[in-house]
């Protein structure tokens, strides 16, 4: 990867990062499952700093082959897949506005470094990531068949729970990385549904409001193990 240049950020950026995380260091470690807190120590992502991305990378790819890589928006599927089958995970190159603190419909450097680039410093996590982009880039011309991968991931990776000893904990980057979805998810508000892939393809959910059906798996493996499955679901 070629070297990326110091992001500079504002003191908006930096007043912004520092609330959210120092605001969810309080509660996330009964609320996330365990391999993200591990994510964040390898990193060192913390709330006293925002870490410049080439830091990050430089840690994340001897591990796991994986390189965040700055975008300006939301990528769409059709760029996203690909990215993920050749271990670039895309992040906006942005901190959301301070009325946003709780959630934001739109990814940006909380939503994307501090909550998905972490759980990509496990391995079996990683090489699930590659593994789903691979597969979902076979179908990325048949739109009805491409859009069930996007759900499944929607319902696993952004917005997943797994049952723990301690109950259930947040596995989706889109729970872990917003205060509001976390308390929300773990409130008993939300439908909970145990997971289950045709159930997940076929689920539409929306990208603008706190989400009122979730997925729970009962362990990592239940998803590292599932992707010849989903082909078959989705080929029915």
């Amino acid at each position: 990867m070629p070297l990326l240049r110091d992001r500079v950020f504002t003191n908006n950026e930096i007043g912004t990062w520092q609330t959210v995380l120092s605001t969810h260091e309080k509660t996330r470690k009964d609320q996330v499952v365990d391999i993200f807190h591990s994510g964040l120590a390898t990193l060192d992502i913390e709330a006293k700093k925002i870490p410049q991305l080439w830091e990050i990378n430089d840690t994340l790819e001897k591990i796991s082959g994986f390189n965040g890589v700055y975008v300006t928006g939301l990528e769409d599927g059709k760029s996203f897949y690909p990215m993920l089958a050749n271990r670039l995970f895309p992040v906006g190159n942005f901190i959301r506005n301070k009325r946003d603190l709780s959630y934001t419909p739109e990814p940006d450097m909380i939503h994307d470094l501090y909550g998905h680039i972490p759980f990509l410093v496990d391995r079996d996590y990683a090489q699930f990531c590659q593994k789903i982009g691979e597969t979902a880039c076979r179908f990325i011309d048949d739109d009805q068949k491409f859009h069930q991968f996007e759900r499944f991931f929607w319902f696993t990776i952004e917005f997943g729970l797994i049952k723990t000893d301690d109950g259930p904990r947040a596995f989706g980057a889109g729970i872990a990385s917003s205060i509001g979805e976390c308390d929300f998810a773990l409130s008993g508000g939300p439908e909970v549904i145990d997971f289950d892939i045709e159930l997940m393809i076929n689920q539409e959910f929306r990208i603008d409001e706190m989400q009122n059906k979730l997925f729970i798996l009962d362990n990592k493996e239940q998803l590292y193990g599932c992707v010849e499955e989903l082909v078959q679901k989705v080929n029915t």
